[in-house]
């Protein structure tokens, strides 16, 4: 069972899941949730805004933080060998994002505001499509793998911590503190010479705070004796204040500081939370919309891209019909065959 990023889920055919005690799996079912969740607040961002709430920022903040949470406790908890933790991420996210970049290079080869370059395409495979954005163009269809550049390059640094953890350099809990400080510092620094929400906080080295504050937060909350004094509706309150600092006015600088600070607890504690709370988030369609984020998440930006051009609940059904499509075609099996292939 892969628990090493936000778009990771329960494979109940993998024989690694099998093993697996029926305890862990059901922390995984809600942690399924908190990923359902997240996805949904991204759709309805794009096709059914507010006003007053950005729900597509705070989708991404939540995958942000869960991803902080699952790769501490793999790479500082479990620690598994950092070869496996890479050739996992290449095999979670390559298939799915390779195959959706080309067909979108094809489809947008034309001239128009959609046009997909080549510059453009080796931006998304290299990871630096967020730098592009800041300081070329717009890369319209592919704007959205600005989120997967920040996680890919966070795991490659989480990596290099856990090698200097392992080396006794180190120790993993001010390690990730002094990053995640170090990247909130620069966000607000950025943000104080007047530079907007895309210049700062689409930014690898501001942005992953959220994933290393998270994961700081995580080892901290693992220890039993404080583990023992949370108060089970700590974890709810903490979730509800950290979506209420994601509304419009609040500003940036707060948002991705104290509002994502507020998201590291709550998910970090999710463990502690209320029966009712975990059985919700562990519904099973909760689960499985959570299964299925990583699809979603690609396959929605172009036909967001497209609003105007058809109704939003038609453009939505598409999206949904090319995800499923990729996961059940592409982004399982090709992550089946690899690891299998590498395990061996």
């Amino acid at each position: 069972m892969e628990v090493g990023s936000a778009w990771d889920g329960v494979d109940a055919s993998a024989p690694a899941a099998r093993a697996v005690a029926p305890v862990r799996a059901a922390r995984l079912s809600y942690l399924d949730g908190w990923r359902g969740l997240s996805i949904l607040a991204v759709l309805a961002g794009h096709f059914a805004p507010l006003g007053v709430f950005n729900t597509g920022r705070l989708g991404v903040e939540m995958f942000f933080v869960l991803s902080g949470r699952l790769m501490a406790e793999l790479l500082f908890v479990e620690r598994v060998p950092l070869s496996a933790f890479l050739r996992r991420r290449i095999a979670r996210v390559w298939p799915a994002l390779f195959v959706f970049v080309l067909i979108m290079a094809v489809v947008f080869h034309g001239p128009g505001a959609l046009h997909v370059p080549a510059l453009d395409v080796l931006a998304a495979l290299t990871f630096t499509a967020n730098y592009v954005r800041i300081h070329v163009h717009n890369m319209g269809v592919l704007d959205h793998i600005w989120s997967l550049c920040v996680e890919e390059w966070a795991y490659l640094l989480l990596a290099g911590v856990a090698l200097a953890v392992r080396r006794g350099i180190v120790g993993p809990t001010l390690a990730l503190a002094a990053l995640a400080l170090a990247g909130v510092v620069q966000g607000a620094l950025l943000s104080a010479r007047g530079l907007d929400y895309y210049a700062v906080y689409w930014r690898t080295d501001v942005r992953m705070a959220s994933i290393l504050m998270a994961g700081a937060v995580f080892l901290v909350l693992r220890g039993e004796r404080i583990a023992a004094a949370w108060p089970r509706w700590a974890p709810v309150a903490l979730g509800l204040v950290g979506v209420a600092l994601n509304a419009a006015v609040v500003p940036d600088v707060i948002k991705y500081s104290l509002g994502t600070l507020c998201l590291a607890l709550a998910v970090a504690s999710l463990d502690h939370a209320p029966g009712a709370i975990l059985r919700a988030l562990s519904h099973p369609v909760l689960a499985r919309i959570g299964l299925w984020s990583f699809s979603l998440y690609l396959w929605q930006h172009p036909f967001f891209r497209l609003i105007g051009r058809a109704p939003e609940p038609v453009l939505l059904a598409g999206a949904v019909l090319c995800a499923l499509v990729s996961f059940y075609g592409i982004e399982q099996p090709a992550r089946r065959w690899l690891n299998a292939r590498w395990g061996r």
